[in-house]
């Protein structure tokens, strides 16, 4: 019978090994791993083997290669949190959304500049309600630049997340996320569609995302009833995947 060790690939567990030693402080901020020379003689296996293990270990932020000088132990860094809106309010299994509408609003420069969409006179819209159970938690916004011949699928519209959307819609690339939390009283509207009292506070988190150029291809806003839905973070995320 296999045990669990040799059902792990030899390059995981070179990474979890070098894990417990940084985390251990046997290795210390800004100190030298071995040489991937080293690594291959110590686990008897292929420099591109190392590489894969070395490669887990920068994702998750726990080693930073230098080209011609090596790999080096780095400090976490816990004033940087990392959001993941996918695995926040609650589990994914649990949400459920509503299709609200999908417009296009034609030759309305000034609405497309207010956005962002800078020399963009069409807009996508769509609108959906996040369930939590049967209660509504959130209502989502998102602006597209519209593109000719890229059209969007019904289940894009009800279940991608936004950067999905937007990647799938756009010919850019889309490379940057920038997130903005702000608080703000809900409108009459959106405290009927969240089952709230009118002008109660609400969270607001708004998604802009960019291409390389600099480009503004979409803004998301999330309007979040006060009580059922709880923004999490943390820092140094991936490290425990290892």
């Amino acid at each position: 019978m296999r045990n669990r060790e040799n059902l792990i690939p030899v390059y995981y567990r070179l990474a979890e090994d070098i894990k417990k030693i940084i985390e251990s402080g046997v290795l210390k901020d800004g100190d030298l791993i071995p040489t991937e020379a080293q690594l291959c003689e110590q686990y008897a296996i292929s420099r591109m083997t190392v590489r894969q293990g070395l490669a887990l270990l920068a994702e998750a932020g726990l080693i930073e290669t230098v080209r011609g000088k090596g790999s080096f132990v780095t400090r976490p860094r816990l004033n940087q949190l990392v959001i993941d809106l996918n695995h926040n309010a609650t589990s994914k299994e649990q949400i459920r959304y509503t299709l609200l509408g999908v417009n296009l609003i034609r030759n309305n420069g000034e609405f497309a500049e207010k956005l962002g969409f800078t020399g963009e006179a069409n807009v996508i819209t769509i609108k959906r309600l996040m369930f939590k159970g049967n209660l509504p938690v959130a209502i989502e916004e998102k602006f597209l630049r519209y593109q000719k011949g890229k059209p969007l699928l019904e289940t894009q519209l009800e279940y991608a997340d936004f950067p999905e959307v937007v990647a799938k819609h756009q010919e850019s690339v889309p490379v940057r996320n920038d997130m903005r939390i702000f608080v703000a009283a809900l409108s009459a509207e959106q405290a009927n569609l969240l089952a709230a009292e009118g002008s109660q506070p609400a969270l607001g988190i708004k998604q802009l995302i960019y291409s390389e150029d600099d480009k503004l291809l979409g803004v998301a806003t999330m309007i979040c009833h006060k009580d059922r839905f709880e923004l999490k973070a943390t820092s140094y995320p991936l490290s425990g995947r290892l």
